[in-house]
């Protein structure tokens, strides 16, 4: 007895054959029929093809159901007609083999198109299927069959892919011997090759754990730019095309940003009998304007200070003045530069890649050598670097090489006349050797004034950590060379440094720290603000804004060091150190900075308050031999944009 759905099956099938009698096409067989159903329509007698939709060479895949271990579980058949042939299903088979054909053509006797190029030799033999099965590409069941386990793979050929008898018109399809891509190997058939389908039994929908895909992680709430031109800082979704007028390997996507913090604090200051309250304000002003993924123009401003003295509100003994220091452009602390790579510069005027890497800046340039202790200056000149080498027989993975030049505004002790004119070349690298980090400086700096104060400042340090258990840097700086009596030498001398940090269960929250020093005459950094000690501890340090006390940080005749613990939060969203600091004075005081032997204990603690607000706090007391003592205490609020 024939149930309803198949009587509804054998009238359409009776339906399609009987439409094509009159379309004059040869009847369709029944094991097609609902093949028929499923497959693209045709008009007239051309395959119709969907036009590539990326500008990429279109690849002819196999015909053939594949081989196990053999053909590619990945080849769905993409066949050509060829009417001059008899209507023969053309192509060619085997795993991705590319045909460099790029659109479709069309056969010139009958204008029949072939579909994704012109019709190859041989023939392709794919009968269709005699039992219906689950259609895996679909997702359903339908007339093709299930896949046999173990023999064929979970992602043959899509059956009602296939050409229609209508397309094939008596012709007979033939497979070739396969064909691989000559980066691909077999691989023979595993169970394994497929996971299992997941087993839901006990799963129960949670729409909180649908919230949390991502392991929990969420948007954080992020300070924007000042200004935010051109292209987004954050932004959501694809950038726009770039330009090329820098060439097709350098492409220009311009940026402009204006970022930086402003920081207000109030201080009560003693410095060395001078007792005072200041309320001072800084604005750290940074101009960004990238042109390429590797060019860019920066500038660096602060518009509420001059050289070091900022825009304050003191009280001095009863009396208080406003100190008004708003100048917008300060070449003695502000920079302005241009950056980029020669490398992709060159490259994208010729349109290929970049032939090499060189990094460069010109212009009132910052840099920061040796954590800053050698250098962390700006000055007008110009620096170029060579990267990313290694030179396996020093047995050296990794190492930089830069050279710099300067022609002004170099700030330094060294010369007391016209120092900012003063010049100097140099050259710097760091490598990393067999666990350690080693860098290496050197530079010759010129007398502005020819008073036979040429010198020469050579600054070394090796950083390594120990058995796990002991973080270290070794730090030297030695300059020499000046051509006056030693007692008029300004320059003369080295330094050594020795920072280390114990790791604790938790290394990156509970961190004791102890710093050792030694100086010997009168080292210099090659260019600093402060002292070469200012990273030694926060008993060196000054604020920068508020006039805040602290130890002799020149290294002149004196040694000692700083011992402290720097305890950081779980999430890094606060800090707290305490520190004690010792230094000691010898040699002839004549000339010496620091008059005798000081002591210091300091604290600090800051915290974060949102996404854009720091709240720091500082206290120290200093005992001075032979001077006043110090102390200092001060709140600081500090906005970052």
């Amino acid at each position: 007895m024939m149930t309803p759905w198949r009587r509804c099956a054998l009238a359409v099938a009776v339906s399609l054959c009987a439409v094509g009698l009159a379309a004059d096409v040869e009847p369709v067989h029944a094991q097609s029929a609902f093949d028929d159903l499923f497959a693209p329509p045709t008009a007239g007698p051309a395959l119709e093809a969907l036009p590539p939709v990326v500008d990429q060479p279109i690849a002819l895949f196999a015909a053939n159901p594949g081989t196990p271990g053999a053909a590619s579980a990945f080849a769905p058949p993409i066949p050509a007609v060829d009417p001059a042939a008899g209507n023969a299903v053309t192509g060619t088979s085997g795993n991705f083999a590319p045909s460099p054909v790029c659109a479709p053509t069309y056969a010139a006797s009958t204008g029949v198109q072939a579909v994704f190029g012109p019709p190859l030799t041989g023939t392709m033999l794919a009968p269709p299927p005699a039992v219906p099965g689950f259609m895996r590409s679909l997702g359903r069941y339908g007339p093709v069959p299930a896949s046999t386990p173990g023999v064929d793979s979970s992602h043959s050929i899509i059956w009602d892919q296939m050409p229609t008898p209508p397309q094939l018109n008596g012709a007979v399809m033939q497979a070739e011997p396969p064909v691989h891509d000559s980066c691909s190997n077999d691989a023979p058939f595993t169970s394994i090759d497929f996971a299992p389908d997941p087993k839901l039994d006990s799963y129960c929908w949670d729409g909180q754990a649908e919230l949390g895909v991502y392991g929990g992680k969420h948007l954080n709430l992020t300070q924007y730019p000042w200004i935010e031109g051109f292209t987004p800082l954050y932004g959501n979704g694809a950038w726009p095309p770039s330009f090329t007028f820098m060439g097709p390997t350098n492409l220009v996507r311009p940026k402009l940003y204006l970022y930086g913090d402003f920081r207000t604090a109030v201080a009560s200051n003693n410095n060395v009998g001078n007792s005072q309250g200041i309320w001072a304000n800084r604005l750290n002003l940074d101009l960004d304007f990238p042109i390429t993924a590797t060019e860019r123009f920066h500038m660096f401003f602060g518009p509420l200070d001059q050289g070091q003295n900022f825009t304050s509100v003191v009280v001095d003994e009863s009396r208080m003045e406003v100190e008004d220091n708003f100048d917008g452009w300060d070449q003695n602390t502000d920079t302005m530069y241009f950056e980029g790579d020669l490398g992709y510069l060159i490259g994208g005027a010729r349109g290929t890649d970049a032939p090499f890497d060189m990094p460069f800046a010109a212009g009132l340039i910052p840099m920061v050598l040796q954590n800053g202790v050698w250098l962390e200056d700006a000055f007008v000149g110009a620096a170029a670097t060579i990267p990313a080498k290694n030179s396996p027989g020093l047995d050296i993975s990794n190492f930089d090489t830069t050279f710099f030049a300067g022609f002004k505004e170099l700030t330094t002790d060294a010369f007391s006349v016209d120092a900012d004119d003063a010049q100097f070349v140099g050259v710097t690298t760091f490598m990393e050797r067999r666990g350690g980090y080693f860098e290496l400086g050197a530079a010759y700096v010129d007398d502005p004034a020819d008073l036979g104060l040429d010198y020469f400042n050579l600054g070394a340090s090796y950083t390594r950590r120990y058995a796990n258990l002991l973080s270290n840097s070794m730090r030297v700086i030695v300059n020499a060379g000046q051509d006056v009596p030693k007692d008029q030498r300004t320059a003369d001398g080295f330094l050594l440094l020795m920072e280390n940090s114990l790791l604790t269960p938790l290394p990156y929250n509970v961190i004791p720290y102890a710093n050792f020093f030694a100086g010997f005459d009168r080292p210099q950094p090659l260019g600093r603000l402060q002292g070469p000690l200012k990273n030694t501890g926060i008993n060196f340090e000054s604020d920068l804004l508020t006039g805040y006390p602290f130890l002799d940080d020149s290294g002149n005749d004196t040694y000692g060091g700083a011992f402290g613990v720097d305890l950081l939060g779980g999430q890094f969203d606060r800090q707290f150190i305490v520190e004690t600091a010792v230094l000691q004075a010898f040699g002839d005081p004549v000339g010496r900075i620091a008059p005798g032997d000081q002591y210091a204990l300091g604290v600090r603690y800051q915290v974060r308050l949102g996404n854009a607000w720091i709240l720091r706090a500082d206290a120290m007391h200093g005992w001075l031999e032979n001077s006043n003592d110090i102390d200092g205490a001060r709140l600081e609020l500090r906005h970052k944009f």
